[in-house]
């Protein structure tokens, strides 16, 4: 009985050890439409971008709208600059709740401190099921989607509908 509960613990390592590695991919980087790096899975920006959401000293913009249709994810923001300054930041990891959910941050690159007065409308386009890769059957992931130049966040859920937690 011993020599059972010892396999058990081991397989049980095993199996979260595999888990944890699978789903924590650092600095994996997709290009958006027109080359730039649109998406990208980095624990330590995620991290950056939520902590400077006080103090945040770029061009303000508003997530306007998120949409999800099986594992494509359209967030529609609205602010300045162009589309190559904003990325999608993912922090590497699926929390293991059923249903699984991740969490994401839409980031602005000003560039070279300039602001632009003029606000423009965009669609960022992330391919869930390119970003989770293995680690998780992306039409099932309820997806948390931050602002990172203010306190703006909704979920997206796997059927489409979204929401604005408190």
């Amino acid at each position: 009985m011993k020599t059972n509960l010892s396999k058990c613990v081991w397989l049980l390592l095993v199996f979260l050890l595999s888990v944890s590695f699978a789903c924590n991919r650092e600095n994996n980087i997709s290009p958006g439409p027109d080359g730039s790096p649109l998406v990208q899975t980095n624990g330590e920006e995620y991290s950056k971008l939520m902590a400077g959401r006080e103090t945040f000293e770029g061009t303000p913009f508003e997530i306007t709208k998120v949409t999800r249709v099986g594992n494509s994810l359209k967030i529609d923001v609205t602010g300045g600059g162009g589309i190559e300054n904003y990325k999608v930041v993912w922090d590497g990891s699926l929390m293991l709740s059923y249903p699984m959910q991740a969490r994401l941050v839409v980031g602005y690159n000003t560039p070279d401190g300039a602001r632009d007065a003029a606000m423009h409308d965009y669609t960022l386009e992330v391919d869930l099921q390119k970003l989770f890769g293995n680690s998780a059957k992306a039409s099932e992931v309820v997806v948390h989607v931050a602002n990172g130049s203010k306190k703006q966040d909704k979920v997206v859920d796997p059927n489409g509908s979204s929401s604005n937690p408190k």
